[in-house]
């Protein structure tokens, strides 16, 4: 198992894993995700094994400045990285990860938050907390984000939007570095 930096060139295989992780109305689009790799390809890394010849996993990050920015036009699925990043920011958010099925229950989300976190403060050592959002509707993710020291700071209703599904409220979870 190793990490590495994403490109614009695996837009594809990071496609393939995002279609396979979320529902349609979850899912970012492609426009997202390059702007997320141009704009801080550092907090954009991908997980690869000997298993697969493709990424069997991504996880992708920005860093904010204050806490002014956990806002819900921020937070929001979609926003706008150049809005919010600044590789000076204390906080790192990830915005967004996903593991293929037929990967998951090894503990390879887990492994790649604490690789993305040691990352980030070696990288950027001002950085102090990180952030996230889970949906209620997946615990797996939220027995990881518990294991690993995070603690619910905030709850926004309908924050997930599947289509034709009734909305999910969105648990803000955060840790202290």
């Amino acid at each position: 198992m190793h990490f590495r930096q994403a490109t614009t060139g695996d837009l594809d295989m990071i496609l393939a894993i995002e279609n396979q992780s979320f529902k349609n109305g979850i899912k970012e689009s492609p426009q997202v995700f390059l702007e997320r790799i141009e704009v801080f390809p550092e907090g954009f890394l991908l997980l690869e094994t000997d298993e697969s010849a493709d990424p069997i996993g991504y996880i992708c990050s920005e860093l904010w400045s204050s806490k002014k920015d956990l806002s819900a036009e921020n937070l929001s699925l979609g926003h706008s990285i150049k809005k919010v990043h600044s590789h000076q920011g204390q906080e790192l958010y990830v915005s967004s990860m996903g593991v293929l099925p037929e990967y998951r229950g090894r503990g390879y989300g887990g492994r790649m938050l604490r690789h993305l976190i040691t990352k980030a403060s070696k990288d950027f050592p001002q950085v102090n907390s990180v952030l996230l959002i889970v949906s209620e509707k997946w615990p797996a993710a939220r027995k990881t984000y518990l294991k690993l020291g995070f603690e619910q700071v905030d709850l926004i209703p309908a924050f997930f939007q599947p289509v034709g599904l009734k909305s999910e409220p969105g648990i803000v979870m955060k840790k202290m570095l």
